[in-house]
């Protein structure tokens, strides 16, 4: 049997697949993050290789390198996006079953609450009749009927009238948040009174197919 005498170029070719594969294989384990950073280093390095006298194949290896950096960060958005719309149809399909569940809980709470607020009722009445004492004792139990704390149960003079007493009055000042924010939008220097804040969010879409 004859050996097979492998050539420099066959070898480096096979190198270069090698590299490649591996490059292919290890680049869609990468987050977001380091694909950008990745990249980032690619430009890098295809700048400095142009003021230098770099090797063509070494070129062309980091351009080929970065086009698979960017395969795999559209790769990776297009995941971001579908794993968000996918959590968001869970999302909806949980807050449903909720909804389900506080239904059925609410409808076995307030058939309960009636319950024992019919029973007071009854006692009430029973006790406003004459039938009951203010103290009912049974053998473990007892029932008192006992008066509420003081509670105010409407205004006879409107609060805005002059003959209603300012100490039984209570205002409450507050900012009006809405209209500090239309005088910043409107150009007005406000940061003597507030400070504005502007944060960032986060959309997801899909792009406009070209195909109508």
């Amino acid at each position: 049997m004859k050996k097979r005498v492998l050539t420099v170029r066959k070898i480096r070719a096979r190198l270069f697949k090698t590299m490649t594969l591996a490059k292919e294989q290890n680049i869609t384990k990468l987050s977001l993050g380091e694909l950008s950073i990745d990249s980032s280093r690619l430009w890098e390095q295809i700048e400095a290789a142009q003021h230098e006298d770099s090797d063509e194949n070494q070129v062309g290896l980091i351009i080929e390198q970065l086009i698979q950096n960017q395969n795999a960060i559209e790769s990776k958005i297009d995941s971001i996006v579908w794993v968000k719309e996918m959590l968001e149809s869970e999302l909806a399909a949980w807050r449903q079953r909720r909804d389900r569940a506080l239904m059925l809980y609410s409808d076995a709470i307030k058939a309960r609450e009636d319950s024992i607020t019919q029973i007071k009722e009854m006692l009430l009445h029973l006790h406003e009749s004459g039938l009951i004492l203010q103290r009912s004792i049974g053998r473990e139990c007892e029932i008192e009927i006992r008066d509420n704390p003081p509670s105010v149960a409407q205004l006879n003079i409107d609060i805005e009238s002059e003959e209603f007493p300012s100490e039984f009055k209570r205002v409450k000042i507050f900012p009006d948040n809405q209209t500090i924010i239309n005088a910043y939008k409107a150009g007005i220097d406000v940061s003597k009174y507030a400070e504005i804040k502007i944060g960032k969010q986060v959309r997801f879409k899909r792009k406009k197919s070209k195909n109508k």
